[in-house]
């Protein structure tokens, strides 16, 4: 004979203890493996943010470069032919930033076009203009209008 039976449900109910909850579990780890795997984590999260520092760093003279080809547009407006002058002295204080001087600074006419193109991957847009880009500088009737997203495009896709 059990010691339960005859007992009604509030008897039984009464005759039930609480629920028992295991400890909980602990916020820091305890074993080498999880603090081996956080160094490890840790280390990748800080070569991360040093590869975007440093591109970021290295891209800092194309972010000059767009917030003065910003102004040059501004000016372009009002006089075409000298925002084609600013527009070729631009790209080549760029390319002379990014490329060694020795490489940049003879280049002119059809050399400094080819550069321009070869620079950009062959980017179509920057080919069309490159001959225009590069005689910019030496023609009073060049218009600097036609020139500002083809100096975009060139700021932005060039490999340095």
């Amino acid at each position: 004979m059990s010691p339960y039976e005859g007992l009604n449900l509030p008897q039984l109910m009464e005759l039930m203890h609480g629920l028992e909850f295991p400890e909980p579990v602990p916020w820091v780890a305890e074993t080498p493996g999880w603090w081996v795997l956080s160094g490890w984590l840790l280390a990748v999260l800080g070569l991360c943010v040093r590869q975007l520092v440093l591109r970021r760093r290295r891209n800092r003279y194309r972010r000059e470069a767009m917030v003065e080809l910003s102004a040059i547009q501004r000016q372009a407006e009002t006089d075409p032919a000298a925002a084609a002058a600013a527009i070729a002295a631009l790209l080549k204080r760029t390319a002379l930033v990014a490329y060694p001087r020795e490489q940049v600074a003879s280049l002119f006419g059809s050399e400094w076009a080819r550069f321009l193109t070869e620079s950009a991957n062959d980017d179509p847009v920057v080919a069309d203009a490159a001959g225009q880009i590069s005689a910019a500088a030496y023609r009073a009737d060049a218009d600097g209008r036609s020139l500002l997203a083809p100096a975009r495009r060139w700021i932005r896709v060039h490999r340095a």
